[in-house]
């Protein structure tokens, strides 16, 4: 059979421009570091890359959403410690008043006291951490409680918006494991339709403060529910529910932080085996690179050769 020249040519370009193809997808192996530059390089590690990668980016969005609850956890724990301390210092400030030594002047001046801790108390109810009421449930960007002032501008009662301080806030830390990670504010300031009574705080302190400026007093026919100790007591009652909430974010910390480094390992674990199956041998790679070059220019310097002579060369 007679191979014609034409067809000589085309054999030899279709073998160069194969070297060259094979030239070009190792440069781009070592350019990107993967040697699965499509799935049709290699279907089944193509395959087990693309499922290490769906995996690897779902416990990246995990760790995301517990670094997210730490933080929302740590900022809540601060300010509960700050409303824990607000009420100690209204407790010794109440029974320092209850003292038979006071005054009538000394406790005016202890009634402004629980005013101002009063103040501080609904700000810290109304703590935001990046614009988003941290005690108002669901709803983080309606203010979870509105106080009412008398003409002299003293809070003399706090209502809650019940559509939010009841919800609580999830973040997904696992394929199967959700966590509140908020504490709603009808666990600790007010129960909801509790407003006005002896378990909502707000009541309690300022109750607290009108019968301290009364002299100690309570109004005539609550001397036993509004009376110093009575308020007191409920104050510490109240107190132990912040003590409650306070130790389950001490213990959602810790269950936060233990699972941080599992979720660690897991991606280092995760990007170690997506590298193997998508990645080179460096090594590998450059010697393989080498060979493709040398066959490129020996090709070259063969069709060099060969394809140099014509008819005129046979006609002397």
């Amino acid at each position: 059979m007679r191979i014609s020249n034409q067809l000589r040519h085309q054999t030899f370009l279709s073998d160069l421009n194969q070297r060259l193809d094979n030239l070009y997808r190792l440069q781009q192996e070592l350019s990107t570091g993967k040697r699965l530059q499509f799935p049709s390089d290699d279907p089944v590690q193509a395959s087990r890359a693309l499922r290490l990668d769906s995996t690897l980016q779902r416990q990246e969005q995990f760790l995301r959403n517990v670094e997210d609850a730490q933080s929302w956890v740590n900022f809540g724990d601060a300010r509960l410690q700050q409303i824990a301390d607000l009420i100690t210092e209204i407790d010794s400030i109440a029974l320092r008043a209850d003292n038979d030594d006071q005054t009538e002047q000394d406790r005016q001046g202890a009634a402004l006291e629980i005013d101002q801790k009063l103040e501080q108390l609904l700000n810290l109810a109304n703590s935001r951490y990046n614009g988003k009421y941290v005690f108002g449930g669901w709803q983080t960007l309606s203010t979870p409680f509105t106080e009412v002032r008398n003409d002299a501008g003293r809070i003399i009662s706090v209502s809650a918006n019940e559509e939010t301080i009841e919800g609580s806030i999830y973040r997904q830390i696992s394929e199967d494991e959700r966590l509140r990670i908020n504490i709603p504010g009808n666990l600790l300031f007010q129960p909801v339709g509790s407003e006005g009574t002896d378990e909502d705080i707000f009541y309690i302190i300022s109750e607290l403060r009108n019968t301290i400026a009364n002299n100690n007093t309570p109004p005539e026919g609550y001397e036993e529910t509004l009376s110093t100790p009575y308020l007191r007591e409920k104050l510490d009652d109240v107190r132990e529910r912040f003590l409650n909430q306070q130790t389950y974010l001490g213990s959602l910390g810790q269950r936060l932080q233990d699972t941080t480094g599992r979720l660690q390992d897991y991606n280092v674990t995760l990007t170690d085996a997506l590298e193997k199956a998508e990645g080179v041998d460096i090594t590998d790679i450059a010697t393989r690179i080498a060979t493709e070059q040398y066959a490129y220019e020996a090709m070259l310097s063969f069709g060099a050769h060969l394809f140099s002579t014509s008819l005129v060369d046979y006609m002397g």
